[in-house]
């Protein structure tokens, strides 16, 4: 694999578990050190990817995307251990599964769904991009959603913020390029994750139906694509939701075997 990160330093935040673990693998294998971020949890996250991939000395920060305190005296304590950031993957995300739909939605869940994946998205942003700006640029990686484009029933607060996220990656696209710094998101659809293993055989069957290519994105898949954004060899690719579906996006209805 080749080293194209080599020399970059990596936060990837949500990277204790799932897609964010998948991405910060994939960059240290890539040569990036790595900065593991979570709630909990991080340290041996970051432990396991050491022992993996030799020599490539991750390292672990804990804070609530929640709050903003928190946020700056995460990146504090990194400006203060000499970690200059290259690249930012803002991965963490609050789900929202427990909303109640429609007329009964919640205005307190509406608010903390945001305050996670818009405000929290919104600050790590800004202060990783001061901190590019002043060593001449570098790379931000929004994790958006099909959901941004495409509302997934009872999810209003969750459709909203990666709706958000994708303007958002417009526009700081555009703000930030005179600093040097180049901002994507990427949009997947169905995901493999642990909670397919948790979906009886009948609704995996179901999901499958509805993506053309009839399987779920990998999270390798994923994690390969923001290696590729964060790398050099995306110079001028910026301001792009990328999905990443298997053409769930492309069709205006599911296909039904009886079509043929």
């Amino acid at each position: 694999m080749k080293a194209e990160l080599a020399g970059k330093s990596a936060l990837v935040t949500g990277s204790t578990h799932n897609l964010g673990r998948v991405i910060a693998l994939e960059f240290a294998r890539r040569g990036a050190r790595v900065v593991v971020h979570g709630k909990t949890g991080a340290r041996q996250v970051a432990d396991t990817i050491a022992a993996e991939v030799p020599g490539s000395r991750p390292l672990a920060v804990s804070f609530d995307l929640a709050d903003r305190a928190a946020i700056h005296a995460g990146f504090a304590d990194l400006a203060a251990d000499g970690v200059d950031l290259d690249v930012l993957v803002n991965n963490a995300a609050h789900l929202g599964l427990e909303e109640t739909p429609g007329l009964d939605s919640s205005p307190e869940l509406f608010r903390d769904v945001l305050e996670v994946n818009v405000f929290g998205t919104h600050l790590c942003s800004v202060l990783a991009a001061r901190a590019m700006a002043a060593r001449g640029g570098g790379a931000i990686v929004n994790i958006s959603s099909l959901a941004g484009q495409r509302a997934i029933h009872g999810r209003l607060s969750y459709n909203t913020s990666k709706a958000a996220i994708d303007g958002m990656t417009r526009a700081m696209a555009i703000d930030f390029a005179r600093h040097g710094i180049r901002v994507n998101a990427i949009a997947p659809g169905y995901v493999w994750s642990d909670r397919w293993e948790r979906i009886d055989d009948a609704e995996a069957a179901r999901r499958r139906a509805r993506i053309p290519v009839a399987e779920p994105t990998s999270q390798g898949e994923i994690a390969a694509l923001a290696a590729f954004l964060a790398s050099d060899r995306a110079r001028t690719l910026t301001g792009s939701v990328i999905p990443i579906d298997g053409g769930l996006a492309a069709q205006q209805s599911p296909w039904e075997p009886a079509d043929d």
